[in-house]
């Protein structure tokens, strides 16, 4: 092939567009649908497309042009709305004082016998704010109204009046919650007893579902004076004011209480006895928080020894009493004992310990036996503080010797000082805060803590549950810490490493050998009442709790094939077959309520 004209005529083309000629002709002139009608059709397809899309964009521009003048008629309709709120303000500034006077005192009516609703839904709501009593609310009111009008009421409400107020809308709330309980399907009970002196009050609340709320409730619904607090009495208060409340007394599931004796009694147990009276199927739930408070008391005087005296202190070894005697030198004195030593008290300590040490720390945690974290509080505070303790006794001790102090004072400060030194003590206090930091801490801070998944849908949304309400995550929980509890018994040796090893370079080997039996002791009794207490909610009825939770699906399966007697649905996974085993020892065992599954 050569070149028909140009600068190249008859000269030959190229190899290279010869061949791209030829792949050309091969590739469109044959090809299929290459044809002159077959590209005309393809050429109309392709302007109908143009034309669509052209329509297309037509119909978005439109679209782009409403939605600029709604933007438009928004801005306008706000530009609109301030303009009315500068318009109101603008006249609001036209009230004089006079009409706003007039208008507080309509509101309050202080001179007259009728007062307004909002005068008493505010009276009785800061009756209610802390521990305000009758007479400070009334002061508060009328400061209210002297601040808001600028001079103080002729006449004003009175102590008898808010009285009658409180009493007032409080029946009428409890008459409106008692009619939500006798309409619910099943409500629990909540009592305590509590000793003033030689009187004992008897609290008893009521828990429900409420419907109107959608969220579980409790309220106080009696409080009362009982000469002897024993199962019979507490079985009988709790039926009589059932009964007076016409409250079906079958729908009484659920009791939640303490853990004593004559509440938790298998036999002769309050719940035992509201049971056989009223021919009933009530279950009893014991308080998570009074369950840890008695584990860890049981650990504390298996391992360190038990005190005669369960509330105060003695001088008997031991840390608690290290302790309690720790808090009684550094702020146990204040300004009103008449009996302090030299008009010490526990600022005159402090700046002691600045002025000597440049030392400074705050307020010591009075340690109360019966309320275990403020014990652990102080434990805490002690470790941080005993090296400057050390000191400021060595130094204190031998300036109390030169002056005519008080006997007891000086004997105080002289048994806190070898104390201090006392290896035993301060390795058993460490042992204590070991264990609590591990167990107690985070028993506490799970039951008194809020479960982040929301769990009830309310107003067409999921929110969560109210913090402490956590009996669906309970036997997953109880599971966890059962575990945690039998690794630490086995290997109780590796738990407490740190202190056994400074006990082994500190003490003799006999002391060492007690010290070690001892703990071990300890931990056994923890164990032994953690199984006790808790261990019920890993077994029939108190684990169907887990279908509210995060296993609940599993749980469900392993309940239809091991309680129902039906067909797995599917191969079941180890989660269920673990369910299915602790199901069916739960039935060999007798234990079949399944709460109405």
């Amino acid at each position: 092939m050569r070149y028909p004209k140009g600068p190249n005529e008859g000269k030959l083309i190229s190899p290279y567009l010869q061949k791209k000629t030829y792949n050309y002709m091969v590739q469109s002139l044959y090809k299929s649908k290459s044809d002159y009608c077959s590209l005309q059709d393809s050429n109309s397809r392709l302007e109908k497309k143009i034309k669509n899309l052209v329509k297309k964009n037509q119909e978005l521009l439109k679209r782009t042009q409403s939605l600029g003048a709604k933007a438009q008629h928004s801005r306008d309709q706000k530009s609109k709305h301030i303009a009315e709120i500068r318009s109101l303000v603008r006249r609001s500034h036209q009230i004089t004082n006079e009409e706003f006077r007039k208008k507080v005192k309509k509101i309050f009516n202080p001179n007259k016998n009728f007062y307004s609703s909002n005068t008493i839904w505010l009276a009785t709501n800061v009756l209610q704010v802390g521990q305000m009593s009758l007479h400070s609310t009334v002061e508060c009111m009328r400061l209210v109204y002297e601040f808001l009008v600028g001079e103080p009421p002729r006449d004003w409400l009175s102590t008898s009046t808010l009285r009658t107020w409180h009493q007032d809308v409080s029946e009428l709330q409890f008459k409106e919650q008692i009619n939500q309980i006798r309409n619910a399907l099943t409500f629990g009970i909540m009592i305590d007893e509590s000793t003033r002196g030689q009187i004992k009050n008897l609290v008893l609340c009521y828990q429900y579902w409420n419907e109107n709320d959608q969220l579980p409730s409790v309220i106080v619904a009696q409080l009362q004076h009982v000469i002897k607090c024993n199962a019979n009495t507490i079985s009988d208060v709790v039926i009589k004011h059932i009964q007076e409340c016409n409250l079906d007394v079958k729908k009484c599931t659920i009791w939640t209480t303490d853990n004593t004796s004559y509440m938790s009694g298998d036999k002769k147990g309050a719940v035992v006895l509201f049971n056989k009276k009223t021919n009933g199927n009530s279950l009893r739930i014991g308080c998570g928080l009074h369950i840890i408070q008695i584990i860890m008391n049981h650990f504390e005087q298996e391992a360190f020894g038990a005190l005669s005296n369960s509330t105060g202190f003695s001088r008997k070894p031991h840390p608690y009493n290290l302790l309690y005697l720790a808090w009684k030198l550094h702020d146990g004195y204040d300004s009103s004992d008449k009996d302090k030593p030299f008009n010490l008290n526990s600022q005159i300590i402090k700046d002691l310990y600045d002025g000597l040490l440049g030392y400074h720390y705050n307020q010591y945690q009075l340690p109360l036996r019966t309320r275990w974290g403020y014990e652990l509080r102080t434990a805490k505070q002690f470790i941080d503080r005993r090296t400057a303790h050390v000191e400021f006794a060595n130094w204190f001790v031998s300036e109390l010797k030169n002056h005519n102090t008080s006997k007891q004072y000086f004997n105080d400060w002289c048994l806190f000082q070898s104390w201090l030194l006392n290896s035993k003590l301060n390795i058993q206090i460490k042992c204590l805060i070991n264990f609590a930091e591990h167990f107690y801490e985070p028993l506490t801070q799970f039951m008194t803590g809020q479960d982040k998944t929301p769990r009830i849908y309310q107003n067409n949304q999921f929110i969560n549950l109210p913090p402490g309400r956590r009996a669906h995550e309970m036997p997953d929980k109880v599971y966890e810490w059962y575990r945690f509890f039998q690794e630490v018994a086995k290997n109780f040796e590796m738990f407490f490493a740190d202190e056994l090893l400074e006990a082994l370079e500190t003490l003799s080997s006999e002391e060492f050998g007690v010290f070690f039996e001892d703990l071990e002791k300890g931990i056994n009794k923890a164990l032994n009442h953690f199984e006790k207490w808790f261990a019920p909610w890993l077994h029939l009825p108190l684990v169907v709790c887990r279908l509210g939770g995060n296993n609940a699906r599993s749980f469900a399966s392993s309940f239809y094939s091991v309680v129902l007697k039906k067909p797995w649905a599917k191969s079941p996974d180890d989660l269920e077959l673990r369910f299915a085993e602790e199901l069916e020892d739960d039935l060999r065992n007798g234990k079949t309520d399944s709460l109405g599954l």
